[in-house]
């Protein structure tokens, strides 16, 4: 006797028991992978591929430094030995950032195993000498490495002040009134002292003495020098603490 189907039109259960032999059981005896799990081990094997013990950084190269030391450079970045995928170059960029002779940084990776770094370091405009040893300041004031000697054409200032600290600051009032008195003077004056008492004082060659005071008003305060210089004016010691009134001896 023929089985009877549903008013809708579905199959009889016999024939979905039928169809199921023919095909192996369904679903689950396809022989099939699912999806889930092909992602995970794909996702397993490539971070195997990207921090395997194959792709250390083994190179570090670092331009542009004159003033810092490039193993120093280095160090910082953290990035020797480290996986080349695991790098932030931007991270790394900052840490190198905060050494007080860098101006600005970039990093680069390279596959399979190198690093670049590329510093613009800020350019010293004086030298400071305290405590036996001569420190490279730049036009804001930022120490920036001790150096003996000072390069050339960065003039120096002889401080009786305590010796600054790397990374520390001077202020940029004075920085630019030791600039200012070192071009003018340039090799009339043997050295240019920061006092305690009394600023600025200039040493010429001849054993005459100009003090400049403190860093407000030099511009005026050099011109006065010239001036006096200039009218044949007999003097050893020219006090210009006060431009508008200067006083001689």
């Amino acid at each position: 006797m023929a089985e009877p189907r549903s008013s809708a039109g579905a199959l009889p259960a016999s024939s979905i028991a039928s169809d199921r032999r023919r095909h192996g059981g369904g679903v689950a005896r396809s022989g099939r992978i699912p999806a889930g799990v092909i992602v995970v081990a794909c996702g397993i094997l490539l971070y195997g591929f990207l921090f395997s013990g194959d792709f250390l950084v083994a190179s570090v190269v670092v331009r542009g430094t004159s003033l810092g030391d490039p193993a120093e450079v280095a160090t910082v970045a953290d990035a020797i030995g480290e996986p080349i995928f695991s790098i932030d170059a931007s991270q790394a960029a900052g840490r190198v950032a905060r050494l007080p002779y860098v101006e600005r940084v970039t990093v680069r990776t390279s596959f399979p195993d190198k690093v670049t770094i590329t510093v613009v370091e800020r350019q010293p405009v004086l030298a400071w000498q305290a405590g036996g040893q001569v420190w490279l300041v730049d036009t804001r004031g930022h120490i920036l490495t001790g150096s003996a000697p000072a390069p050339d054409g960065v003039p120096t200032i002889v401080s009786e002040m305590d010796a600054p600290a790397v990374g520390g600051t001077l202020d940029p009032a004075i920085v630019a009134a030791g600039v200012a008195a070192t071009q003018t003077l340039g090799t009339v004056s043997t050295e240019v002292r920061w006092t305690r008492d009394d600023g600025l004082v200039a040493t010429l060659r001849d054993g005459r003495h100009v003090i400049l005071g403190s860093p407000d008003r030099m511009p005026m305060k050099l011109a006065v020098y010239q001036t006096v210089v200039g009218s044949g004016a007999a003097w050893q010691l020219l006090d210009l603490r006060e431009p508008d009134r200067p006083y001689y001896k």
